[in-house]
């Protein structure tokens, strides 16, 4: 999203927005430093374990959190090569993948399910 006066903020609002939709419940987020080319800063946005409600469980590697994409402000430098005048403009980024959405709105509780070609498994959805 670019726009004018684009903060961190809005890309909360708007992953909790998504997450929200996606899952049909509401989510706890949070955001931890991460480095992205592209962005800066850079986070990675976690979710609360949707499996086990943050109580500690294998999918969470009982932390209680599951990483579930990387996100931040779009980079200036990107901007500039794109031809638009970081001074003006910003916005922000992110990279959303299927098998981490998957696990948390179905209750999978292993990724490899999702990638093993098992087509019994997959019908069920």
């Amino acid at each position: 999203m670019i726009d004018r006066e684009v903060s961190v903020a809005h890309l909360l609002y708007f992953m909790k927005t998504l997450l929200t939709a996606i899952f049909r419940r509401e989510v706890t987020v949070r955001l931890r430093p991460g480095y992205f080319p592209f962005v800066e800063p850079g986070f990675e946005l976690d979710i609360k374990c949707l499996i086990c409600g943050g109580e500690g469980c294998p999918v969470c590697k009982q932390s209680g959190w599951v990483e579930l994409l990387p996100c931040g402000l779009v980079n200036p430098n990107v901007l500039r090569m794109s031809g638009i005048d970081p001074a003006e403009w910003n916005g922000f980024a992110f990279g959303l993948g299927l098998t981490r959405l998957a696990m948390m709105r179905y209750g999978i509780d292993d990724i490899r399910h999702l990638q093993g070609g098992d087509l019994r498994f997959l019908e069920q959805f």
